[in-house]
C-alpha cells in the first residue's frame, strides 16, 4: 500500500556509517562518533492494533486502540487513538487553521519538533520580516522542572522555529507581581536562553501603561503589545486554587499595571468578569500551550505538585484553547472562558472544538483538582 504524504511524525537519529538508530536524540554516534542523523517519517501505515478495555488514571476512557505505525523508511511508533482502523490502514493528520482548532503534541524527547508540528497543524505562522513578541509565565522564581514557569526547551524551540521562519525581531516579556522580576528569570533558566539567542528581555513593569474601558472595567494596560507585529502567549499549564487554571488568559493579566492587578485581585468574582472581558483589548494572538512539565492539584505556586504532563498545545484562539485544556485535565468548568465564549470571543463548547494531532477522549487525564475556590463548577 502506497504512504500519502501526511502530518504525522516519526522521529529517529541513525548513524549511517553504523546502521544503528535512536528514538532519542544524539549529535554523534556511541560507536564509531561520526555525526547522527535525524530521520523524520511522515507517511504512516497500520501495522499492528490492541484494544485496551481497562481504564487506569493515565487512560480514564476505554475502550481505546493502540495502533503500531510504520512510515516510510521503517521506523515504528505507538499511537493511541479512540477512532477504529485496520491493519493496512493509513493514518493522518491533516492540518486545520480553523479558530476553533486545537493541535496537541506529545513530545517524544525532542521539543523542536513538538513545537513545530504543533504550529504546522494549525496551518502554521508567517513570521517573515516581523517583530515577535513571546510572553511567558515566569512570574514566580522557579526553577523549570517545578512546573511553575514556562519551560526553557519550548521557548529555546519556538525561537529556532520563528529565526528559521525569517522573523525581523524577537522578545521576551514578562513582569512578576509578586517579586522582583529579576528573581523570577534568574531560576527559569531564561538568562541563558536570551544569551544563547541574543533576544532582548522586556520587564513590562518598566513600559508605558495606557487606560482602555472594556464593559465596566477600566485597565491600565501595558502599550508594549503595540510595538510588535505578531504577540504570542505561552503559559505554563498550572491548576489554580482561585481560577481553576492558568492558561492563556491568566497570562494575559501580566500586561496589566500591578494597581490594575492587584485591584481585581480583591474580588475573585470580580476578577473573572475582567478576564473575560481583558481578551478584546489585544490583538489576535497564538497560544502555545506548554504542558511539558505542569502543576497540578493547589497550584500555581508552592501548594501544588508538579505534572508531567509531556504535552504541547497551540491554537488561535484563547477560549478554545483553555476550554480545551480544562477537558484534557478533566477540571471543573472555567467561568471566565465560558463568558467570554458566550460574549463572541471564541468557541466554548468542546464538542465543537476540532482538535488535531491526538483526540480528546485520547488525552484526558484525571489530575488533581484545586480545591476552596468558589468560582468553579462541577460538570
Amino acid at each position: 500500500m502506497p504512504y500519502p504524504t501526511k502530518m504525522v511524525k516519526t522521529i529517529r537519529w541513525k548513524c549511517e556509517a553504523c546502521d544503528l538508530t535512536w528514538i532519542h536524540p544524539i549529535e554523534t554516534c556511541l560507536y564509531c562518533d561520526k555525526q547522527v542523523k535525524k530521520i523524520i517519517g511522515t507517511k504512516h501505515k497500520v501495522i499492528g492494533i490492541t484494544e485496551v478495555h481497562i481504564p487506569n488514571p493515565l487512560h480514564p476512557i476505554v475502550p481505546y486502540n493502540v495502533l503500531l505505525l510504520q512510515d516510510e523508511h521503517g521506523n515504528k511508533m505507538p499511537k493511541k487513538t479512540m477512532k477504529k482502523y485496520g491493519v493496512g490502514d493509513t493514518y493522518e493528520d491533516k492540518p486545520n487553521d480553523s479558530e476553533r482548532a486545537i493541535s496537541s503534541i506529545k513530545i517524544k524527547y525532542d521539543f523542536y519538533e513538538a513545537v513545530k508540528e504543533a504550529l504546522e497543524l494549525i496551518g502554521d505562522i508567517d513570521a517573515k520580516g516581523k517583530k515577535v513578541l513571546l510572553k511567558p509565565n515566569l512570574s514566580i522564581p522557579a526553577y523549570p522542572y517545578l512546573g511553575l514557569s514556562t519551560n526553557p526547551k519550548v521557548l529555546d524551540a519556538l525561537i529556532q522555529i520563528l529565526k528559521e521562519k525569517g522573523a525581523a525581531k524577537i522578545a521576551i516579556a514578562e513582569q512578576s507581581f509578586f517579586v522582583p522580576t529579576e528573581k523570577a528569570v534568574a531560576k527559569s533558566g531564561l538568562a541563558e536562553l536570551m544569551k544563547k539567542h541574543d533576544i532582548e528581555f522586556i520587564d513590562i513593569a518598566e513600559t508605558e501603561f495606557e487606560e482602555k474601558k472594556q464593559r465596566e472595567f477600566t485597565f491600565k494596560v501595558s502599550k508594549i503589545v503595540d510595538d510588535f507585529d505578531l504577540l504570542i502567549n505561552v503559559p505554563v499549564i498550572k491548576t489554580d486554587m482561585v481560577l481553576g487554571m492558568d492558561g492563556a488568559f491568566e497570562n494575559l493579566t501580566r500586561f496589566l499595571a500591578k494597581e490594575t492587578f492587584d485591584d481585581l485581585a480583591k474580588d475573585p468574582q470580580k476578577a473573572a468578569l475582567a478576564l473575560a472581558a481583558l481578551l478584546n483589548i489585544f490583538p489576535k494572538f497564538l497560544t502555545i500551550g506548554d504542558a511539558s512539565i505542569g502543576t497540578q492539584g493547589n497550584g500555581p505556586a508552592q501548594h501544588g505538585e508538579p505534572g508531567f504532563y509531556g504535552l504541547i498545545f497551540a491554537a488561535r484562539n484563547p477560549v478554545v484553547h483553555d476550554t480545551a485544556v480544562q477537558e484534557v485535565f478533566c477540571l471543573r468548568k472555567l467561568p471566565y472562558v465560558q463568558m467570554a465564549g458566550k460574549l463572541g470571543m471564541g468557541e466554548y463548547d468542546y464538542n465543537k472544538i476540532e482538535f488535531v494531532g491526538n483526540e480528546l477522549d485520547a488525552l484526558r487525564k484525571d489530575i488533581k483538582q484545586p480545591i476552596g475556590s468558589k468560582l468553579l463548577k462541577k460538570g
